[in-house]
């Protein structure tokens, strides 16, 4: 922890001093769960989060942003007993220069970036990106993706190269195109993954289907599915559907992080740890998956709100789960509580009841 420190204190004076415009943002999130697993074991958990990050523009052409993470700290282990230990990694390390040139942004080192439905990657990533916007409605982005280096003097690394274009007009359309080398494995695969946005009157849809050519020295193969979530505000409820689908081989990803809403069989809003049997199975699956989940929301007035969802995921089971939010401080302090009860495929029965508080700035 000391070295961290050492690291970014000069780093935070010099961003400080020459800075023509410095900002701080983060967020703080303290969490607890009770739970069983999947030999109806129970157990319990509490947990911290703490995120910072600190933009600064040096020039009209040049930003440069930094930013840590402290956590996830589990009271009671090293770091969040009685030890000195800490869990502390930086996050983001990039500067974002514009090619005046061009016209375009050009995004060096770690930074954060995420497809429309977190279904490829939803994470940090070492690389670079580089943004052009194309006319009034079309934006693009480039990157590449180092995604694992692995020996120094062996070619045994990944590489993932995407591309992007988003047509941000009456109905907003987009494709991203993934092409991954995974030169330890011998292997390559090519993604097309299309989606579409639409809006009518209180319904909206987002919509995403892909097509993955998975190859290697053996064989080919390739899967297809598709994403939908959608839902309609009808004032004093708002009902929505989430569908993942995806055929024998799914999807190539690179760190997903796709939610469903589902705690205990997927991935939700609350808390991201709980989730048994999930591991990304729309990847490297042997017969065709499925999530359904079913939503309903519930205002109760500005600053409460009560959920609840209902979902089914071929060969795991089906979920049910419930819970409230409240904003105890408007734009600053939130927190939920839920509970989850889950029936699993092999006659066995979960559980998960948690609650979380988050403040964001």
């Amino acid at each position: 922890m000391k070295k961290i420190i050492l690291i970014l204190i000069p780093v935070l004076l010099f961003t400080g001093l020459y800075a023509v415009e410095f900002n701080i943002s983060g967020e703080n999130r303290v969490r607890a769960a009770m739970y069983n697993n999947e030999t109806e074991k129970d157990g319990a958990t509490i947990d911290n989060r703490f995120n910072i990050g600190f933009d600064s523009q040096f020039h009209q052409n040049l930003k440069f942003r930094v930013a840590a993470e402290i956590g996830d700290l589990v009271w009671g282990n090293p770091g969040a007993g009685l030890t000195t230990g800490a869990d502390i990694h930086i996050t983001e390390l990039n500067f974002d220069y514009n090619i005046e040139s061009i016209d375009a942004n050009i995004i060096v080192g770690q930074q954060y970036w995420m497809d429309r439905m977190s279904l490829v990657i939803d994470d940090y990533f070492s690389g670079i990106m580089l943004k052009k916007q194309l006319g009034e409605n079309i934006s693009t982005e480039f990157a590449w993706i180092k995604a694992v280096e692995k020996l120094e003097y062996k070619n045994d690394d990944q590489d993932i190269f995407m591309a992007h274009a988003f047509n941000d007009a009456e109905i907003p359309i987009g494709m991203y195109i993934f092409f991954g080398n995974y030169a330890d494995l011998d292997a390559n695969n090519l993604t097309f993954m299309p989606y579409v946005s639409l809006e009518m009157g209180n319904a909206s849809m987002d919509a995403t289907a892909f097509l993955d050519v998975q190859m290697d020295d053996n064989d080919n193969e390739s899967g297809f599915g598709g994403a939908v979530k959608a839902k309609m505000d009808l004032d004093v409820v708002e009902i929505g559907a989430d569908l993942l689908l995806a055929t024998e081989h799914g999807l190539t990803t690179v760190s997903p992080w796709y939610q469903n809403g589902l705690y205990i069989y997927g991935i939700g809003k609350h808390h991201d740890g709980l989730q048994l049997y999930w591991d990304t199975p729309y990847w490297g699956n042997d017969k065709t998956f499925m999530s359904a989940v079913g939503k309903m929301c519930v205002p109760i007035n500005e600053n409460i709100g009560l959920f609840a969802n209902l979902g089914y995921l071929t060969d795991i089971g089906m979920e049910m789960n419930a819970g409230m939010e409240y904003e105890l401080i408007p734009d600053l302090l939130k927190m939920a509580a839920y509970g989850a009860y889950g029936v699993h495929d092999n006659d066995t029965d979960n559980y998960a009841l948690g609650t979380t508080m988050k403040i964001e700035f």
